[in-house]
């Protein structure tokens, strides 16, 4: 990143399925983080979600998950990934990802491009303190594709997971 940081309060919640073009369009504070992606960010699609955290809050899902596994019957298909084609994460700070690879478990940095697969299991983790967070997925075309013509990839809301054992109304 260069010399200033970005402010996430002033940021839309995000975009969806969005093409770099569109990301930059209403999304232009981002453009000098953006440009130090490590591949041509028009291969890929974007996802961005600004989130307004609380303690005990989970901005992405808290099970170990996959990302973009095509689903046929409402069952993940595995024999259609595209296990060659990368994703990238990028968070603001904490919480941070937990990705595993059988016993093996590491916590992703904040600030920097990740490079992950549609094999790569990992989860969100819980929040500790008060913060705004800022994610940011880069998923290849050949995996997921952008928006139809005419829809709008600006994210209305972005949600957010509890721990249902600590939660209380």
């Amino acid at each position: 990143m260069g010399k200033e940081k970005i402010d996430w309060s002033k940021q839309h919640c995000g975009v969806h399925q969005a093409n770099y073009d569109d990301v930059v369009k209403y999304m232009p504070d981002l453009e000098e983080l953006l440009n130090s992606f490590p591949e041509n960010t028009n291969d890929f699609i974007w996802d961005i979600k600004i989130h307004m955290l609380m303690p005990s809050q989970f901005p992405c899902i808290p099970n170990w998950h996959y990302d973009n596994i095509p689903r046929v019957n409402n069952k993940q298909d595995f024999d259609l990934i595209k296990p060659d084609k990368p994703m990238y994460l990028w968070v603001s700070g904490h919480p941070l990802t937990e990705f595993r690879d059988g016993d093996k478990r590491w916590f992703i940095e904040p600030e920097k491009w990740i490079k992950f697969f549609q094999t790569s299991e990992h989860r969100g983790t819980m929040l500790k303190h008060f913060q705004w967070r800022a994610f940011i997925r880069a998923t290849h075309k050949e995996i997921s594709p952008a928006n139809k013509k005419g829809e709008s990839c600006l994210r209305r809301h972005s949600q957010v997971y509890l721990d249902v054992n600590n939660f209380s109304w």
